[in-house]
């Protein structure tokens, strides 16, 4: 057993859930990184060069002499679109299979991991991800169009679905009506600890956007003082698609953070309404007895 191991199964509040998620992230990063990257790094790269294209074509709609290029720039928006989406798909399908079933490898032998059974483990659980955040975005989505309040009040519950997919080995449809059942009369707390870890991500995120923010009003001063204004698009040119680029790079490897996080908070409230943790140690303490 790991000296250094974190106990997933266990209740925690708040502060407890976020301390635990940096603790973990930062004794497992290397591996858990390099885990990360073998199953979903093609991928990422693919997503990340989707996004670049997608910004190139849109810039260009904005260039005022692109005149009857118009069409063709709306086709190369669509296409890039239709890629970018899917290998989003694709990308955090792998990233939320890979960083869980590392997390499952971890829990199963008290801190050490086994890199093959995770990498088999998201492979077979891939297609069971992609149908699982199509639905559950179709029913937030289905939420927020109904009215605004019903979308976040679903949001809670879908997602901590995959993580009841790998730790409860379930069909996604029973992963989505456990999550209610999981989180009934636990909604409050649940919500308030996935706002602020989404805050705390999103101040991360926007550390790798400085960089981009410096350089589009250093380009727009630059422009403004030439009296180049009445072209839009030359704000974005490669550097700002290159910067752009990283940021969202970024952003995309962050969601490593919500994975965890969505975990610990999974195995709290499993605990609070099962004990299973507790009744393992009980169970544990006989046997060595």
């Amino acid at each position: 057993m790991n000296n250094n191991y974190i106990e997933f199964k266990k209740r925690r509040e708040l502060g407890d859930i976020l301390t635990d998620t940096f603790a973990f992230l930062r004794q497992n990063f290397k591996s858990l990184f390099s885990v990360v990257f073998k199953i979903a790094g093609i991928p990422f790269l693919l997503l990340i060069l989707s996004s670049a294209y997608y910004s190139y074509a849109s810039f260009g709609m904005m260039d005022p002499l692109s005149g009857g290029n118009q069409l063709f720039q709306s086709g190369n928006i669509l296409i890039a679109l239709i890629l970018m989406l899917i290998f989003l798909m694709v990308f955090y399908g792998l990233l939320y299979g890979s960083v869980l079933h590392y997390i499952k490898s971890y829990i199963e032998r008290k801190g050490e991991i086994d890199q093959s059974e995770i990498i088999q483990g998201a492979k077979k659980d891939f297609g069971s991800f992609i149908g699982l955040g199509i639905l559950s975005s179709i029913i937030m989505v289905v939420g927020f169009i109904l009215c605004f309040i019903p979308g976040i009040y679903l949001y809670v519950p879908m997602s901590l679905t995959f993580s009841i997919l790998v730790f409860r080995k379930v069909s996604v449809t029973d992963a989505i009506s456990d999550s209610f059942q999981l989180i009934k009369n636990e909604w409050w707390i649940t919500f308030a600890t996935l706002l602020v870890i989404g805050i705390l991500v999103y101040i991360v995120s926007m550390i790798f956007s400085v960089p981009m923010i410096i350089y589009t009003f250093t380009k727009a001063f630059t422009v403004a003082s030439e009296g180049s204004m009445s072209n839009p698009s030359e704000l974005f040119d490669w550097v700002f698609i290159v910067l752009n680029s990283i940021a969202n790079a970024a952003q995309y490897i962050l969601y490593i953070i919500t994975t965890v996080a969505t975990a610990f908070i999974y195995f709290n409230l499993n605990e609070r309404k099962h004990f299973t943790g507790t009744l393992e140690q009980i169970d544990s303490l006989g046997k060595s007895e």
